[in-house]
């Protein structure tokens, strides 16, 4: 299935049931890989703002959005409810800012 077909797919499924957290989460997750960051925060944003999500990815997924848009306090907020959510994902996150760092080096 293509980008566009799950973008098609996910928002006839939004349209028939606007509390389908699942379409939201993967329409976010294609439009992010299509490099449409806005609409992308915009399904975030309902995730979290409207259908209050618990769900660690979400937060995680917003938070990285926000840090690349240079909204870094709110980056570090979603992160930390990531975390909050999942306490896994601090070990995950820390090995990644330390392989990118050493990148720099």
């Amino acid at each position: 299935m293509t980008s566009f077909e799950i973008i098609a797919q996910t928002t006839q499924a939004i349209a028939a049931n606007p509390s389908d957290a699942a379409a939201y989460k993967l329409r976010a997750i294609t439009l992010i890989q299509m490099q449409q960051v806005n609409e992308a925060l915009q399904d975030l944003d309902m995730l979290i703002d409207t259908l209050h999500t618990e769900d660690a990815e979400v937060y995680q997924l917003r938070g990285t959005l926000r840090m690349n848009k240079g909204d870094k306090e709110g980056a570090l907020l979603d992160m930390r409810r990531a975390i909050d959510l999942n306490p896994a994902l601090l070990q995950q996150l820390s090995g990644e800012f330390q392989a990118k760092g050493k990148e720099h080096c």
